[in-house]
């Protein structure tokens, strides 16, 4: 599953990235690295950006982009 499927309040630990990204590493430079457990917080009306909690931070990201993180949703 990819993590733009999580709704907020779902947790979930990254698995990797869809192969055909280019933006893999700037991702990876955010900190979100496999084996990492994000927590989706909310999303901006209309489709807008998807606010993550990464470690002790959170980021505000695209939809295209967060679509491209593949994860494992926790129970």
């Amino acid at each position: 599953m990819t993590a733009n499927q999580l709704n907020p309040g779902d947790i979930a630990v990254i698995s990797g990235f869809k192969s055909e990204i280019k933006s893999k590493a700037r991702l990876m430079e955010m900190g979100l690295l496999p084996e990492t457990i994000i927590r989706i917080i909310k999303q901006a009306p209309f489709s807008g950006d998807i606010e993550i909690k990464v470690r002790d931070y959170y980021l505000s990201l695209r939809p295209k982009d967060i679509g491209n993180i593949i994860v494992q949703k926790q129970e």
